[in-house]
């Protein structure tokens, strides 16, 4: 290893060590804006230094493939050049869709929409890019479009509204949805899975019980069903909860609330639950009702509960297909304009509360 590529790598280590410690004993917005930071920083060394980047990596693999051809007796330089060639179009495919993931996954997502739970706002078919910084710094407000990890079987991502903010109280009556307790006419709601019943969403620090009914296994058992069977069902789509646990109450600070299915994942909890046991939580996340504007054919949070915020990877502000219907998605065009003002003076305020930076 040459000194400079020692240097690269030693500086790599500090990157990877600071981040894990930011992680560990920072807050999410400092953790974030240095992981910000040094991930742009990588880009714009990336664009800066791309032809002594692409000389360096042709050097390297002209030299790999003189060894390949030396160690299979590969004759003729024509052979050689159509290795080479190869060589080059996989290293700079491998190339293009690793920066493309990356980018995706932490600046601009990419989303086709299966579903038409958004109609008439997101049709389907439509594609929508979806903002992934914003909510690393700020959190969800009304109206907003989020795009998150679906609690339900944990694999796919939902495109739906945040329609209701944690700690807030929310029902849905004569197609009018009421937060606490205040009538609202962003759009008509049906009361379809969540009926008539008033729920509190839930919010970090809450005190929340898991009560079953029975004990279910016991139930299970008396009618020769396979209680382990019966978990990975549930695992694999918690949805069922109140088909195969019926009557499980979610209670939070002695109000009961809607399923938070998060918890139905863990395997511990739920072999509590099964064996008639009430699990009690300390809440430490936040959490949001999220809608679909077709509300008479969207499976959102009437049916399965709440979105957990360690869920919502962004928020889609762009139709851009099909062309004809290209345009902003939010209802809140001016919060678009000022999202990231509003995300670098929280990371400054959040760096002067650590490092206990006053003004004068």
């Amino acid at each position: 290893m040459t000194a400079k590529n020692l240097n690269y790598a030693i500086i790599f280590v500090i990157i990877i060590t600071t981040l894990i410690l930011l992680k560990l004993l920072a807050t999410k917005t400092i953790f974030y804006g240095v992981f910000y930071f040094f991930l742009t920083l990588f880009f714009i060394y990336i664009f800066v230094k791309e032809k002594d980047i692409a000389k360096k990596s042709d050097i390297h693999r002209e030299k790999f493939v003189n060894k390949i051809a030396k160690k299979y007796n590969i004759e003729g330089e024509k052979k050689v050049k159509r290795i080479n060639k190869t060589f080059y179009y996989i290293e700079t495919i491998g190339t293009a869709l690793i920066l493309v993931v990356i980018i995706q996954r932490f600046y601009i997502g990419n989303f086709k929409i299966p579903t038409g739970s958004m109609i008439p706002t997101i049709e389907i078919g439509d594609r929508v890019f979806a903002d992934m910084v914003s909510y690393k710094f700020t959190t969800p407000k009304r109206n907003s479009i989020i795009v998150f990890k679906e609690p339900i079987q944990n694999k796919v991502l939902y495109t739906k509204r945040a329609m209701g903010l944690p700690g807030e109280k929310i029902k849905i009556e004569d197609d009018i949805l009421y937060i606490n307790g205040e009538e609202t006419d962003f759009r008509r709601y049906s009361n379809l899975g969540i009926g008539d019943k008033e729920w509190r969403i839930p919010q970090k620090d809450d005190k929340l019980q898991i009560i079953p009914a029975e004990n279910y296994n016991e139930t299970y058992k008396s009618a020769s069903f396979d209680i382990a069977k019966v978990q990975k069902e549930l695992r694999n789509n918690s949805s069922l909860i109140y088909e195969l646990m019926p009557n499980l109450k979610f209670v939070v600070n002695g109000e009961e609330t809607g399923p938070i299915l998060d918890f139905i994942h863990d395997k511990k909890i739920l072999d509590k639950l099964m064996a008639g046991e009430t699990v009690e939580i300390t809440l430490e996340d936040n959490y949001y009702l999220a809608l679909g504007d077709n509300t008479d054919n969207s499976f959102d949070s009437r049916y399965w509960g709440f979105v957990k915020e360690s869920r919502i990877r962004g928020r889609a502000l762009v139709r851009f297909w099909p062309l004809s219907r290209i345009g902003l998605l939010d209802d809140n065009h001016n919060e678009i304009l000022t999202l990231s003002a509003s995300a670098l003076k929280k990371l400054k305020n959040e760096i002067d509360k650590t490092f206990d930076i006053g003004t004068k």
